[in-house]
């Protein structure tokens, strides 16, 4: 209790006399206990803008508001401050592995992969940062149309975080895969048929057999957004229904959604990114 009227006094003091500059390490190290102890987020709050104004430059701090507007699914503020967080202290490895989570929840896992590997090249031994690169490797070596195998597929089921979706984020354990159609048509190529054998078998794996799943279709800007639209929705009720005919799936377990060119995974900016947004996307819904 004294502790807390001591941080409420620095707060106070610094609040009615700003001439007398920000606190010291000392009066910081007292918030950031503080912060720590208190389970209420919507006060742990309070005391972090505190903080900020108080230990601007502690990069701590900046990684706690990070950590507590993650939790509060505010995940673009978590990636400001986490991002702050590690230019006031590039050896922070928390902080990257916190970068790379956020940036798993927005669905960029390139950045992920970037983030985790400077968080492990300061702690290579975290084993669930190694786990989550490892997961955002697949993610997107998918996306970018490698191969994945049909085990990589399940992990990725099993292991992504389902999280409520806010702004920008992804609402399920998801897999994009740049499937192979024929040309402004939703026939299969053999590279696509090869692609949806790897998924068929996964999806009759035990581990997802109970699951249900969406298939959306999307498409790049190229072209009439109406038919765009439809071709998205032809392509992924085709993915469906090879799947139904080749594995021991029932429709109940796949849903079919089409977008169009409404949610690129990539600005419509480049070959490379228009690419990208022509994928169909599996994932598992929650029950």
């Amino acid at each position: 209790m004294l502790r807390f009227f001591g941080l409420v006094a620095i707060v106070l003091l610094l609040a009615l006399n700003p001439d007398s500059g920000r606190a010291d390490a000392q009066d910081c190290g007292l918030i950031k206990e503080q912060i720590k102890k208190q389970r209420n987020l919507l006060k742990k709050k309070e005391l972090i803008v505190q903080a900020l104004e108080s230990c601007p430059r502690d990069a701590e701090v900046h990684y706690l508001s990070a950590y507590s507007a993650e939790r509060l699914r505010k995940y673009d503020r978590a990636m400001v401050a986490y991002l702050k967080a590690t230019e006031l202290d590039p050896s922070y490895a928390k902080a990257f592995f916190g970068l790379g989570d956020i940036y798993m929840v927005l669905g960029n896992a390139e950045a992920a992969i970037r983030a985790y590997e400077n968080g492990l090249h300061l702690a290579p031994g975290n084993q669930r940062a190694n786990s989550s690169l490892e997961l955002a490797r697949i993610k997107h070596r998918s996306a970018s149309g490698g191969d994945i195998t049909a085990g990589e597929f399940v992990r990725v089921m099993q292991e992504s975080k389902s999280r409520e979706t806010t702004s920008g984020a992804l609402d399920g354990p998801i897999v994009r895969m740049q499937v192979h159609f024929r040309i402004d048509s939703a026939e299969l190529s053999q590279e696509a048929i090869a692609q949806l054998t790897v998924v068929g078998q996964a999806l009759e794996n035990p581990a997802l057999a109970e699951h249900r799943f969406e298939i959306s279709g999307h498409t790049d800007n190229s072209g009439d957004p109406e038919l765009n639209l439809q071709l998205s929705k032809a392509r992924a009720e085709r993915v469906r229904d090879y799947l139904l005919g080749h594995f021991n799936l029932t429709a109940e377990h796949l849903a079919v959604a089409y977008f169009g060119d409404t949610r690129p995974a990539a600005p419509n900016n480049s070959t490379q990114n228009r690419a990208l947004n022509r994928r169909v996307e599996f994932k598992k819904l929650n029950q």
